[in-house]
């Protein structure tokens, strides 16, 4: 099971998806069993869908970066939690996300991609950041952006 406790504070998510929380629940879940094999835990994750000047103060707040981003990551857990065997444990949280849509809007129309793959992309890439994936080196890079790549075609 996957809970998501959902926070929208900028109008132009609640128009562009009315039934988001149903879509990030059956996101989540199909990210959480193509990369974990635990699938006797619930997880739980809470998602902020927000603009880019809340972004930018995040941002700025968290990583000391004063400037608006796609989405950011708030682990719940250290990095090394996931390798490990999770069934032991009931309940997961998996910690936090934001997503800037004006960010996301900047984005695609730079890269000529659509809205919703992009912000398919930054949810499987801020998950994967949830359960110990990084990129901060060109093998991991490479690593990651292979497993996005899968997983996004699934959604």
């Amino acid at each position: 099971m996957v809970k998501v406790n959902l926070v929208i504070d900028h109008k132009n998510w609640k128009s562009r998806y009315p039934k988001v929380n149903l879509f990030l629940t059956r996101s989540i879940k199909k990210i959480l069993s193509s990369t974990l094999s635990s699938q006797a835990t619930d997880f739980e994750i809470s998602i902020l869908l927000t603009g880019s000047k809340n972004m930018k103060n995040l941002n700025k707040k968290f990583r000391k970066i004063n400037k608006d981003t796609d989405v950011l990551s708030f682990p719940a857990e250290e990095k090394d939690f996931f390798n490990k065997d999770i069934k032991s444990k009931k309940k997961v949280y998996l910690g936090d996300l934001a997503l800037s849509y004006q960010y996301i809007e900047a984005i695609i129309k730079k890269q000529n991609t659509s809205f919703d793959d992009y912000f398919k992309k930054m949810l499987v890439h801020g998950v994967l950041h949830l359960i110990g994936h990084e990129h901060d080196s060109l093998k991991k890079y490479k690593k990651m952006d292979l497993l996005e790549k899968k997983i996004v075609r699934n959604i």
